[in-house]
């Protein structure tokens, strides 16, 4: 029997990859679930038409990629590596505000930075930790990620396969939005 949510999710897929030079994404499940939910780990590359030191610069200043977030309700710079932000998550029929604490951390100037997001909202809490890696290539640089994603609470009971839609769909909106504010 085919599944309608996949030929959906991968149309959309497919329609990204044309749109957004999206290469690879893929998502593997670390095991069960920890003590807090679901523990997932999202990797994926992207090839970006702009010199690597463009791009650094970009990912590092909070008050640019901070627009990158979907539906930010508000940013609050504190400082060059860290700041506040309020945004709508929803996931199946809950849906609230989240107010997450994000810090870049573990910075190699240019070539790798870490980024820590910390939110909770409505009885649950989301921890996303984010490694991303930029290559120089012949057509400007290539973007690595590999995100380990943690969910707790209410949202962690509506199951990984409705989480890890979710999370495909920030995801990519977040890479769009970098590619076409850089490029």
């Amino acid at each position: 029997m085919i599944d309608p949510l996949f030929i959906a999710r991968r149309f959309n897929e497919m329609m990204f990859e044309i749109s957004a030079t999206y290469v690879n994404h893929t998502l593997f499940k670390l095991g069960q679930e920890t003590s807090s939910g679901p523990r997932m780990i999202f990797e994926g590359r992207y090839e970006l038409k702009t010199p690597r030191e463009k791009l650094w610069e970009f990912i590092n200043d909070p008050a640019k990629i901070g627009k990158c977030l979907p539906d930010l309700k508000s940013l609050n710079v504190e400082s060059a590596d860290k700041f506040l932000a309020t945004i709508p998550v929803g996931v199946g029929f809950i849906k609230a505000d989240f107010k997450f604490k994000i810090e870049i951390i573990d910075k190699q100037p240019i070539n790798s930075v870490r980024v820590k997001a910390v939110g909770a909202g409505s009885g649950s809490s989301i921890t996303i930790d984010t490694m991303i890696k930029l290559n120089e290539i012949p057509e400007g640089t290539e973007l690595k990620y590999t995100s380990e994603t943690k969910v707790g609470g209410m949202i962690a009971s509506l199951g990984q396969r409705l989480i890890r839609d979710t999370a495909d769909k920030i995801i990519a909106g977040v890479f769009t939005c970098v590619k076409e504010q850089v490029e």
